[in-house]
């Protein structure tokens, strides 16, 4: 079972991230577009009259997109009540992660810029994660909706992949007091792909956030269509994209023009020593140059697609005792 953390995807990289808030009190809201607290990752996730439809992805485990919503963003973790969601999805096969899965992002101290992109308020330090497969002992029915709320099914506190289920696994109250004190939310996503499966497809009717139902399966307004896509970049490589039926293929490209650093977060009472990091590939982890804090991720001709870089960083106490954080850093390149 292999899920990643693919953020920080197009907007929420950027130092000011929407933060609309959910109405204040219980209610079931109609959404039409991706605009406003929703948005897209890239041009695979797209609204449509159904739902937000992801996909269709050849291969589950390379590519993949989310649907982001900064509406709880900056509000403290503890008062997230439920996250939930109702999806139906499709793939070639049997295999037990291809289901779409849903995280919520936590910055566990919103006055320290842990990533150093000039926002102390969106860095993803820690997550939980909603997996349908339950670390691939459950195989999710295909072409139906189902329901999932992280109130009463069991997530993963920064274990994407599965790894150490074991012990990653608890109930989402678990999670929340396991988190440092004074969390924040840094975004609720839904994804898909960047897992398991072939020829995987999605259709995302709903979320919940607290007792606030959003809703997908609403026709657009009138004479605004569902937002696609998300801010791009050079354009150089051509490909074209499959997209919902009754749309036509649109055709785009691009690949990455940067040269990215990250730097392994500080911990307050807490002297760091080193950090590891390392790119994840569909064939495992390449290692990453480190100087320091500092982590280089060279973006320059990269094809389309979210790149989930990790890191081990130790520090030692005030105590003497050598602590390992494990971390996870995400960028993308996106088309226009």
């Amino acid at each position: 079972m292999h899920l990643h953390r693919n953020i920080k995807t197009i907007g929420l990289a950027a130092a000011a991230t929407l933060a609309v808030a959910a109405p204040a009190s219980a209610a079931t809201v109609p959404v039409q577009s991706l605009s406003g607290p929703f948005e897209a990752s890239n041009s695979t996730v797209t609204k449509t009259p159904d739902g937000v439809h992801f996909g269709t992805y050849a291969d589950g485990g390379a590519i993949g997109g989310s649907l982001i919503y900064n509406g709880a963003n900056g509000s403290a973790v503890s008062a997230l009540s439920n996250f939930g969601y109702t999806f139906t999805y499709r793939q070639a096969g049997d295999t037990t992660g291809a289901a779409p899965y849903a995280r919520v992002f936590v910055d566990s101290d919103p006055a320290v810029d842990s990533d150093a992109d000039g926002n102390p308020g969106n860095d993803v330090d820690h997550d939980i994660l909603l997996d349908p497969s339950n670390c691939g002992a459950v195989l999710p029915a295909q072409a139906t909706d189902l329901s999932l709320d992280m109130a009463t099914s069991p997530v993963r506190l920064d274990d994407d992949a599965g790894n150490d289920c074991g012990s990653s696994t608890m109930t989402f109250a678990e999670a929340k007091a396991a988190l440092p004190a004074g969390s924040t939310v840094s975004a609720l996503l839904v994804s898909q792909g960047f897992s398991t499966g072939q020829d995987v497809s999605a259709l995302l009717r709903n979320i919940r956030v607290n007792a606030d139902v959003f809703a997908f399966n609403v026709p657009p307004a009138a004479g605004a269509p569902g937002a696609v896509g998300a801010p791009g970049v050079t354009q150089i490589v051509t490909r074209t994209i499959t997209v919902p039926a009754g749309v036509a293929p649109v055709t785009q490209s691009c690949t990455g023009n940067v040269v990215r650093t990250l730097r392994a977060p500080s911990r307050k009472g807490e002297r760091f020593l080193r950090v590891a990091a390392a790119l994840k590939t569909p064939t495992g982890f390449r290692s990453l140059k480190t100087s320091g804090r500092v982590v280089t991720l060279d973006l320059t001709g990269k094809p389309e697609g979210n790149y989930n870089v990790r890191l081990i960083s130790r520090y030692r106490t005030a105590g003497g005792k050598v602590r390992r954080v494990v971390s996870t850093r995400n960028l993308s390149v996106a088309c226009a």
